[in-house]
Formats: structure tokens, C-alpha cells, sequence
């Protein structure tokens, strides 16, 4: 029901209009045709006279005195005519009350007020005009020159209240859309000067750091042939403090370049992260059941071959989850001189290698090789090796 009242309200106003137009052309003229009280010579009268003063409600937006004082026109030159549009249909008084209430919602208040004005003058002579019928006189002329007044000027009333209401609604949006951009700009004020904050404090922590590694190898530079254990002491010391380090410039680095990503003010991820990774809402959400498995002791790796890997897995299992695959393995071999990464799942993905083909770039700029091996119906593998040179146990 919601969903239809919104398509309602989408459809454009004059649309709705001429929609509202040919309805009521629709209904004068069976009023007209199937009127018994209306006599034979005067129906084709009365049924031209019909379609000239509903055909105006298409245009009561963009031409609204316009429109009426046309209508009440019409009204009043079919009465001389001999119609009996007035006397014996009720449909134009829906039409009067649409152009009236037009006139004052949408026409400035001058025009609206001399429209009115016409319309009512044409409507009185309408009923005053030498016709077939007869003439009111007394209280019958003082009740219906009543009528042509509540005709006209109610629905003008209304009109001028709702175009009053629309304006204030209006003017209340705009104030709340003004009151919403200074909101922001205050906000995004605060975050740049908090932004500047954190970054000079993040600049004297990396100097502190820096002046600490200095200082820690000149220390184990004098007392590396004197007393080894304490340079060794001193190389992990600065080992740590370098890693501190570049965490720090990381994330100085990332707060200046990403705004709205929080991960830019993480460090990149890497094999370490497997387990967090088949975790994620997204694998959740995707019904995907993952596994890790590890054959071998873990080396020591660089970085780039580090985040490499991660990414490989994390491809290959954004993959999975897309194409609705139910169960994945991945397992992490590790040996003397490669990385190995063998990835395999239930259900078939067609293309892989196109789907993958940005990893597979990624993974030949260090050395390494990314297949897709051949398997059975239903079921998908990745096989990726990267070369670690010079590696040991971690």
C-alpha cells in the first residue's frame, strides 16, 4: 500500500491534471447525453459546452486565473446558447471548485483575486442571462448568488492557505538544509583541526623513535666486539622501534590520504591475518564455511610477499562467496625457498582466471605464479607459489 501512495505521489502534477481533465470531460458528457430532463435540442449545446469548461483543469497549474475565468466564461455564453449546463448537470460544480481552488493556490495574489472576481460576475450573469429556464427572483436570488459565492470563493480561500502552508514548508526545508551544510562545515572545521592535532603528535612520536634507533646503534656499535649480548640487546631494540616507527608513519600517512577509510590507518595485512579474515560479516552473511590449514613451520617473509598472499585468499574467497560456494580450504604450505597457497572449494566458478586476473598481475611482480588447476565437476582450486629467497623459520 506505502509502495503505491509513493508511486502516487511520484506521477507529475499536470499529468494528474489532464488525467483529472478527461475524467470530468468523460463524466459531463454522459451527464449530458443520458439526462432525461435536458431536451433534444439543446443537448449537442450543453455537450460542447461541457468540454470547454472541463478541458481547463489541464492547464489550472501554469495558467490558473486563466483557467478560470475561462470555465466561468464558458458557463455563462452556453446559458444565451440555450445549454443547460448549469441548470440540470451537477459535474461543473466539481469542475468550478478545482479551477477556483487553482486560482488561489498557484496564481499571485492579484490575479487571484480579480479571477474570482470575473468568475463570480460571469457566474451570476450565467444565472441571470435570458434562457429556456426561468429567472430567480427574491430569496431564490439571494440563495443562489449565495451558492456562486461559496462556489468561488471558499475553495480560492482553501488554496491561498495551502499555497501559504507550501511556502512555509518550503522555507522550513530550505532553513533545515542551510542548518545541515553549516552542521557539516563545522564538523568537518573540527575534524581538520583534529586532524592536525594528531598529526603533529604523530610527528614528534616517529622523531622520538628515530632519535631512539639512532641513539640505540650508536650503543651497539661501540659495544658490539666488547660485549656482543648487549648490542644484541641494543639491534632488537631498535628492531622494535623501527617497526613502532613505521606504524606511525603509516598511519600519519593514511590519515592524510584516506579520510574515510579506517584502514588506512592500519597496517597492511598479511598471512597472520587469515583466521580475521574468514570471519568477516561478508563471509557470514554469504553462508561460506572456510578452513585453514598450515603444512610446514612458517618462514619469515617480506612484506610484499606477506600482503600478497592475503590478498591472493582474500580474491579467491570474495570470488567464492559471490558465486554461493558452500565450502573452501585454503592451505598455506610453507617451504625452504616458496610460499605456497592452495585454495580449493566446493561448487564451480566459471572464468576464474578473468575473475582473479588483477591477483594473478599482483603475484607475477614478485616472481610468483598463480593456475587454476583442472578439477572435478562442481568444484574450483587455486594454486598460488611465491619464491621467499633466503628464507628461515620464523
Amino acid at each position: 500500500m506505502s509502495a503505491l501512495r509513493e508511486r502516487a505521489w511520484s506521477i507529475d502534477g499536470r499529468r494528474m491534471d489532464t488525467i483529472f481533465a478527461v475524467v470530468m470531460i468523460v463524466k459531463l458528457q454522459l451527464e449530458s447525453w443520458l439526462n432525461r430532463g435536458i431536451p433534444g435540442s439543446h443537448r449537442l449545446v450543453t455537450a460542447v459546452a461541457c468540454i470547454l469548461l472541463a478541458a481547463p483543469i489541464a492547464i489550472r497549474r501554469y495558467r490558473p486565473a486563466s483557467a478560470l475565468v475561462f470555465s466561468c466564461t464558458v458557463a455563462a455564453i452556453q446559458t444565451l446558447l440555450g445549454g443547460e449546463l448549469i441548470s440540470s448537470l451537477t459535474g461543473e460544480l466539481v469542475v468550478l471548485l478545482a479551477v477556483a481552488y487553482a486560482a488561489g493556490a498557484w496564481a499571485t495574489p492579484r490575479h487571484s483575486v480579480i479571477a474570482v472576481a470575473l468568475g463570480l460576475g460571469l457566474l451570476w450573469a450565467s444565472v441571470f442571462l435570458p434562457g429556456d429556464g426561468p429567472t430567480p427572483t427574491g430569496f431564490g436570488a439571494v440563495a443562489t448568488n449565495l451558492f456562486w459565492v461559496s462556489v468561488m470563493i471558499i475553495p480560492g480561500f482553501v488554496g491561498r492557505l495551502a499555497r501559504r502552508r507550501s511556502r512555509r514548508a518550503d522555507a522550513f526545508r530550505a532553513l533545515a538544509a542551510q542548518v545541515n551544510v553549516e552542521r557539516e562545515q563545522l564538523e568537518s572545521a573540527a575534524i581538520g583541526e583534529e586532524r592536525l592535532r594528531i598529526g603533529s603528535e604523530l610527528q614528534d612520536v616517529i622523531a622520538h623513535s628515530v632519535s631512539a634507533m639512532v641513539i640505540q646503534a650508536g650503543g651497539a656499535r661501540r659495544t658490539l666486539r666488547t660485549d656482543p649480548d648487549r648490542a644484541r640487546d641494543s639491534m632488537l631494540n631498535i628492531e622494535n622501534a623501527g617497526r613502532e616507527a613505521l606504524a606511525d608513519l603509516r598511519r600519519l600517512l593514511g590519515m592524510l590520504r584516506k579520510d574515510e577509510d579506517p584502514r588506512a590507518l592500519a597496517p597492511q595485512p598479511g598471512l597472520n591475518q587469515l583466521a580475521a579474515l574468514m570471519l568477516i560479516e561478508s563471509m557470514h552473511h554469504a553462508g561460506l564455511d572456510c578452513e585453514l590449514r598450515i603444512d610446514g613451520e612458517p618462514i619469515d617473509r617480506t612484506p610484499g610477499v606477506d600482503l600478497v598472499g592475503y590478498r591472493s585468499v582474500e580474491a579467491a574467497l570474495q570470488t567464492a562467496a559471490q558465486h554461493h560456494t558452500q565450502r573452501t580450504v585454503i592451505t598455506l604450505r610453507y617451504r625452504p625457498n616458496e610460499l605456497q597457497v592452495d585454495i580449493r572449494g566446493r561448487g564451480s566458478i566459471p572464468d576464474l582466471n578473468e575473475e582473479l586476473h588483477a591477483i594473478a598481475q599482483r603475484v607475477a611482480l614478485y616472481d610468483g605464479t598463480l593456475r587454476v588447476p583442472p578439477t572435478g565437476t562442481g568444484e574450483f582450486a587455486l594454486d598460488v607459489r611465491l619464491p621467499v629467497a633466503q628464507a628461515t623459520p620464523a
